[in-house]
């Protein structure tokens, strides 16, 4: 399994474009939330067919990820192909891209479907309830499945040995600070703003810098970083306007 981290001389994106352009199509992006993995996973080497998105929570079943019979009239129930399964076939059967969001909550039947839905496409296969049609992932398919812990110990090994490709993402792209107002980038870019050991997602410095443009800097750093370290916050973008 090759795992590789952003540091200094590498990053992690670049990472992320080359084992994308590579064909690598099954990939794991793990790290702190709040800096893109969702948004890359959504978006970067994505086809003709839109992606399709599962949020893992402990109470997802497998008829939300493969599909589910609902009502269309009296009497009548028609079978309706959940998200992976619409991935599977993409535009014109040739496959799309699934992104499973916080793998590391599923639990159970989620789980046991999760791992025929990302199994080699030699060995993919699923059977139409209504129309009994066995169905295969298109050539193109590909699935991204994110989470927000950092010991890839904690995925279950049956799921971890289908991504062979697993990338930490401690950095938000650079793309995503280019609507930041310029102060905001560097500490944007580093993670954190105030106290040292504070961890600050990308959401927060968004939701920051437009409050501020409307209530002030200090209102805002209260409302999105809370009254005990709003000071630190402001001290730090004051001393870094001084560098």
């Amino acid at each position: 399994m090759l795992t590789e981290s952003c540091d200094e001389d590498e990053s992690c994106w670049r990472d992320l474009a080359d084992v994308m352009s590579a064909g690598i199509s099954r990939v794991l992006l793990y790290g702190p939330s709040g800096t893109g993995k969702t948004y890359a996973a959504l978006h970067h080497g994505v086809g003709a067919s839109p992606a399709e998105r599962l949020v893992c929570t402990e109470d997802l079943t497998s008829g939300e990820i493969t599909g589910t019979w609902m009502p269309v009239g009296e009497n009548r129930w028609e079978w309706r192909e959940g998200p992976a399964i619409r991935a599977w076939r993409g535009s014109g059967g040739l496959g799309g891209r699934l992104v499973v969001d916080e793998v590391d909550r599923a639990s159970g039947d989620a789980l046991s479907t999760l791992l025929a839905m990302t199994d080699s496409p030699e060995s993919a296969r699923w059977r139409n309830p209504e129309t009994s049609e066995w169905v295969r992932p298109g050539p193109q398919f590909s699935v991204v499945i994110t989470t927000n812990i950092d010991d890839l110990d904690d995925i279950p090994p049956s799921l971890r040995d289908r991504f062979p490709v697993c990338i930490r993402v401690d950095r938000p792209h650079v793309s995503a600070l280019a609507s930041l107002s310029d102060d905001l980038r560097a500490p944007a870019l580093a993670g954190s703003l105030g106290p040292a050991s504070r961890r600050v997602s990308l959401r927060s410095f968004y939701a920051f810098d437009e409050l501020r443009r409307h209530l002030g800097a200090a209102r805002a750093a209260q409302l999105v970083f809370g009254h005990d370290v709003a000071a630190s916050v402001l001290d730090s973008l004051a001393i870094a306007s001084l560098t």
